[in-house]
């Protein structure tokens, strides 16, 4: 993959995981490798016929902003993410807000699956 989608995709997955972990507050600087790692994988396991377009729509995401503020997603100042995410998220260009329900879930998906095996390490079950 290249390096530019890379590094997109890892950023937007840590912002969106910023906004939807509701653990421990304590943690604040946690790692999200594994929630990347997880949507990465996901991506690779995908045919080409789903995989290039969903690949192609985070391009475009990626650069949305470069004309207006000269910078790349992945380059934005921390709070200024979350912004673009949710904009996305609301547009009202339908493939827009599925690119972000798609990368959202998947990363959902893995916070919770975290938080199962959590519990289930704390309390002896499984």
């Amino acid at each position: 993959m290249l390096a530019y989608l890379s590094k997109t995709i890892s950023t937007l997955c840590r912002d969106i995981a910023v906004i939807h972990d509701h653990s421990d507050p304590a943690c604040v600087a946690a790692s999200y490798d594994d929630v990347t790692e997880f949507v990465f994988e996901q991506l690779r396991k995908m045919p080409a016929l789903l995989s290039w377009p969903i690949l192609l729509a985070t391009a475009v995401f990626g650069v949305s902003r470069f004309l207006l503020e000269g910078s790349l997603f992945h380059k934005r100042a921390q709070e200024q993410r979350p912004l673009q995410v949710e904009s996305w998220r609301h547009s009202s260009f339908g493939p827009s807000r599925e690119l972000i329900k798609f990368y959202t879930s998947l990363v959902v998906l893995v916070l919770y699956s975290r938080r199962q095996i959590g519990e289930r390490e704390t309390t002896g079950d499984g």
